[in-house]
């Protein structure tokens, strides 16, 4: 799945570029998404143009959840940021059934901090899920 993440020239940048596709929103977090794949979740920060203006990584193997509260912890202290999207690596792991209430939940707190929590991405060996 990662080898067909467009090539770096087309990576928008940062703070210029809009980000609206899969394809766009893969092509950045390709850049912070760890090889081998292991338990982790990156959040890209979007201001309200679209338009990135943060990447974080969390280490952490627990469900989504457990760290939505991190997550909006750190996207707020982004002045700009109004929305995220989130890719989760669970060292190669499929999607759970749970998945699908996590994500809504996490929405919901999402939306009660002032954020909007736009999709989150599944990364496995050769697959990619879309949760929302």
């Amino acid at each position: 799945m990662l080898h067909t993440v467009k090539p770096l020239l087309d990576v928008p940048r940062a703070q210029l570029d809009s980000i609206t596709t899969l394809s766009e929103k893969l092509s950045v977090f390709a850049l912070a998404l760890s090889r081998p794949l292991r338990h982790e979740t990156l959040v890209l920060c979007l201001d309200h143009q679209q338009r990135g203006v943060g990447l974080i990584a969390f280490d952490s193997n627990r469900g989504l959840v457990e760290i939505i509260d991190r997550i909006i912890g750190a996207a707020i202290n982004i002045d700009s940021a109004t929305t995220i999207s989130l890719l989760t690596s669970r060292g190669g792991d499929y999607q759970k059934k749970r998945d699908k209430s996590q994500f809504l939940m996490a929405a919901n707190r999402c939306q009660d901090a002032g954020l909007a929590l736009n999709d989150w991405l599944l990364v496995s060996y050769g697959d990619l899920y879309s949760l929302n």
